[in-house]
């Protein structure tokens, strides 16, 4: 490949009508030295570039057309590490960082490379997934067989968080079909007596990213290793990998960390042997092109869940069949901003929050007069995506969701919205205007079938309902509401045992719901179990919620009653099984 690859040293400027660049795994670009001296891409002639079979001498390099740059047509392409591997290798690779720098302070730059850099840069994000498909996933599930649970099991306390002797047995009794939710467990412990959905607890997705996470601790013991943003919305789990050494980059709201040793902000401190594990919620396109121009590898440690990235794909299709993308969503969770980075790439985007907001939104759509229609839209514009016309862009429109949310939710939206269009286009021509298929709405199956099976179990008679989970879990909080709905004061929103104060008193938390409400975000003392002798208690966890926090439930709550009162846990366990 070297000696194909030096021929371009001697090709005249004037031929230059096609440029290829090089990037390695870690998106650093591979550059030569050309005979004047300057930093250059190895290939860079047209006549070395032939758009009709003349690549083929390029061996395993397999060249990716991104566009015109004044033009030239450029392409990108992958290669491996071996290319700078030989001693007489003349090739260096560098970040794209480093490239901008040298453009701005030094004239070492070939002034075509000088000139492409704006458009490398406009089109970075492209640079880790030259080869991907349509049907391709960054991290598809792992099956059973391939699970790696002990690494994240490996001592006595991260034990104790994530294994559960009870919720094993519950799971093997009661989940037969991962996705088909059953009727609840009933754990009889005497004076107690508690109900466990079929379903609860870890999905795939986080079960995938927990695996993720502590593997490339495990693997990399010399290396700092990042986390993007939070892993999951667990408070527990981030505690845990963050005492295994994990930093994290920026808060789930996007907000930038420090160094608690240097004051500097850890996006600035970054080099190139350090890692950055890339959340199951996924990232923006924003911050996976900051870590592409540092030079760190994006694919290798990217714990996206592929439920999430099954929504971009489905934003993409809407909006390459020219429909604008309606997200429905929180404008603040890192999930919902993922979404809408990568739908804005293919079609106008909005999120809406719930159906005030598609409300909103219809008043929009059905104003005539344009000046009108644009000062009604002003409370949604600033979560629209650059260049949204209300007037052009909300003529035919397609649904996704933020798959944490309640499935009734989303749909309602939709069917909300449909009459709006039928309103504004006619009945007749409603298919035209909406994409029908978007009313399939692209939850989570994980999501929903946890949603299902707290339904069912919701029509037994309890006495309270606890649903556990981070205070940013917003697949907690749809549960929690569910709860809410059915038993009102007697559903509490909690994180742990430790919010237990006693038989008679919970520390419940007032889900932020409504950003503007500055009661919710704190903790709420409650009364808490009701003066009996047995009491039925509803326990259920989001999708980020550890089995060992539920079995600690239990036994905080087991232990305010009298010990001949209440069973092992074994014998339970027994029972539960016969």
């Amino acid at each position: 490949m070297k000696t194909a690859l030096n021929r371009s040293e001697s090709q005249s400027d004037a031929s230059r009508a096609v440029r290829l660049y090089l990037f390695l795994a870690n998106n650093k670009v591979v550059l030569i030295r050309n005979a004047s001296g300057l930093l250059d891409t190895p290939f860079s002639a047209a006549n070395e570039l032939s758009l009709h079979g003349g690549l083929a001498e390029l061996g395993d390099i397999r060249p990716v057309k991104i566009g015109k740059s004044h033009e030239r047509e450029v392409f990108f392409a992958s290669v491996s590490e071996a290319l700078l591997e030989n001693e007489s290798s003349e090739f260096s690779a560098f970040t794209l960082n480093r490239m901008y720098a040298l453009a701005e302070k030094s004239s070492e730059l070939e002034d075509e490379f000088a000139e492409d850099l704006p458009f490398i840069k406009q089109n970075a994000i492209r640079i880790p997934y030259l080869y991907f498909q349509e049907t391709d996933y960054i991290y598809r599930f792992r099956a059973e067989s391939q699970r790696n649970r002990n690494v994240y099991q490996s001592d006595e306390s991260s034990i104790a968080l994530y294994h559960s002797k009870l919720c094993d047995a519950i799971k093997t009794l009661k989940r037969t079909k991962e996705r088909s939710a059953t009727s609840p467990a009933i754990l009889d412990f005497g004076a107690t007596q508690y109900l466990l959905p079929s379903h609860f607890g870890f999905c795939l997705g986080v079960q995938n990213a927990i695996e993720r996470a502590y593997e490339t601790i495990a693997e990399n013991p010399d290396k700092r290793v990042f986390m993007l943003s939070e892993l999951i919305h667990n408070p527990f789990v981030n505690e845990d990998l963050s005492n295994r050494g994990l930093k994290y980059l920026q808060s789930d709201k996007g907000i930038p960390l420090r160094d608690p040793n240097s004051g500097s902000f850890y996006w600035d401190t970054l080099q190139e042997e350090d890692i950055v594990i890339i959340p199951a919620f996924g990232a923006r396109d924003e911050d996976k092109v900051k870590l592409i121009e540092r030079g760190l590898p994006i694919n290798q440690y990217d714990a996206t869940c592929m439920l999430v990235e099954k929504v971009w794909k489905a934003a993409k299709r809407y909006g390459q069949q020219g429909y604008t993308v309606i997200i429905h969503g929180k404008a603040e969770h890192e999930e919902t901003k993922a979404t809408f980075s990568n739908s804005s790439i293919y079609a106008p985007s909005l999120v809406i929050r719930d159906l005030r907001e598609a409300e909103l939104l219809r008043d929009v759509i059905l104003e005539e007069n344009r000046e009108t229609q644009y000062e009604l839209f002003q409370p949604l514009a600033h979560r629209a995506s650059p260049g949204f016309c209300p007037s052009r862009d909300l003529q035919r429109l397609a649904f996704v969701n933020q798959t944490t949310l309640l499935r009734n939710e989303t749909l309602k939206i939709i069917n909300f919205m449909q009459e709006a269009l039928i309103e504004k286009f006619g009945k007749d021509r409603i298919e035209e205007h909406l994409a029908m298929s978007s009313k399939g709405d692209t939850l989570c199956y994980a999501t929903q079938v946890n949603q299902d099976a707290l339904s069912k179990a919701l029509q037994e008679e309890i006495d309270v309902a606890l649903v556990v989970g981070g205070k940013n879990s917003s697949n907690t909080f749809q549960l929690f509401r569910l709860c809410q709905d059915s038993f009102g004061d007697r559903a509490f929103y909690i994180q742990s045992e430790a919010n237990i104060v006693s038989k008679n008193l919970i520390n419940h938390f007032l889900f932020p719901c409504n950003p503007g409400d500055p009661k919710q975000g704190r903790m709420e003392e409650r009364s808490f179990l009701p003066k009996k002798k047995r009491h039925r208690i509803l326990i259920t966890g989001g999708a980020s919620c550890p089995d060992g926090i539920l079995q600690q439930i239990i036994a905080r709550i087991n232990s305010f009653f009298d010990e001949k009162d209440i069973k092992d846990l074994d014998t339970v366990i027994t029972e539960l099984g016969g």
